[in-house]
């Protein structure tokens, strides 16, 4: 019987230049501005409204542009979108990096944190020569996902990355099992009136 995959992991690869050659970061910052925002509704332009929920609370005058999440950067420090933008600009007209790398990476159960894909992504990072990335965690969906971009100045090999891909999916995981596993502890040490209840929710 086949192993169930508890975690899935795909890539996308992205050349940073335009058709003559030249240094461009226009494809990136259209993928980093998507999952920041993601579009509203059938409109090319990104969405610069705000959320339903959070209508209210911003006035008309000062309409606040909503996001899907936050960037941390590969310490797990939260970084302002125009910052991030900034980043991979840099990373592609000042430094050469000519590749840029989205991964989705989701797990089956979810509930992992920032700090989980983050140490995912540092544990594989040998194989992808890759020290620093920008990640946004998705939960505003019915499964749970992260988005990380990390650039590099060459091309990876197909082998390489697969390799990558396997560790990065390994990672995962494991990560989803020791969380499951903290979470039957976690009922397992609970008082039985707090059990019953988490059971009738």
């Amino acid at each position: 019987m086949a192993k169930q995959r508890l975690a899935i992991v795909r890539g996308e690869r992205i050349v940073n230049q335009t058709a003559k050659g030249n240094p461009s970061y226009t494809r990136l910052k259209g993928l980093m501005n998507y999952i920041a925002y993601g579009r509203y509704q059938d409109q090319p332009a990104f969405a610069l409204t705000p959320r339903p929920a959070q209508a209210e609370a911003t006035t008309a005058s000062a309409p606040e542009v909503w996001s899907r999440g936050l960037w941390l950067d590969h310490n797990g420090k939260a970084v302002s979108h125009k910052d991030a933008l900034r980043w991979a600009r840099d990373k592609i007209h000042r430094y050469g990096y000519e590749y840029s790398y989205q991964l989705l990476l989701s797990t089956r159960y979810g509930g992992l944190t920032p700090a989980d894909f983050n140490q995912v992504l540092r544990q594989s990072s040998d194989l992808s020569d890759t020290r620093e990335w920008r990640l946004m965690l998705h939960d505003d969906t019915g499964n749970q996902h992260a988005h990380a971009i990390l650039l590099r100045r060459e091309r990876l090999s197909n082998a390489l990355y697969k390799a990558w891909q396997q560790a990065l999916q390994a990672g995962l995981e494991r990560r989803q099992a020791e969380r499951q596993q903290e979470q039957e502890l976690e009922m397992q040490s609970a008082p039985k009136w707090a059990q019953d209840q988490e059971t009738t929710l």
